[in-house]
């Protein structure tokens, strides 16, 4: 856990490195392109079907990544109304004790703020009960 800030750093570095790797290989690709246009077409339109081309190819790959991003949310919904119960009943179950919890507190708010103190010390001095709570939190 206390390497992750590292790994994130590195990470993020070799994902600059290949950015720009890929930066200039695209380039490359485009003045090659160019270059091979050049020889079949004069200058003005060998820059303009080399333009149109590079339009055409980002073009193809912003409608490949919506096509992917379709194709995750989809899995992405599809896993969320398959534990979709299980949340609808944590929900009703989180609003109903909730409700309760509201209306004790504006009835009583002073036992409810000491139930609240002496529950957070209880806690706090109990490493098995806090041990228990995480875990409970935690899964």
């Amino acid at each position: 856990m206390r390497d992750l800030p590292m790994r994130i750093a590195i990470m993020a570095a070799a994902l600059l490195v290949a950015s720009v790797g890929i930066v200039v290989a695209a380039i490359f690709l485009c003045v090659a392109l160019y270059s091979y246009l050049l020889t079949l077409l004069s200058a003005p339109l060998a820059a303009l079907a080399a333009a149109l081309l590079v339009f055409l190819l980002s073009f193809l790959m912003i409608l490949l990544g919506r096509l992917l991003a379709k194709l995750v949310a989809g899995r992405a919904k599809r896993a969320r109304t398959a534990s979709g119960r299980a949340h609808a009943i944590g929900v009703e179950l989180g609003k109903l004790l909730g409700d309760d919890a509201s209306s004790f507190i504006a009835k009583k708010p002073i036992l409810a703020l000491a139930l609240a103190l002496v529950g957070g010390f209880v806690v706090g001095m109990n490493p098995k009960l806090r041990a228990i709570l995480q875990a409970i939190i935690r899964s």
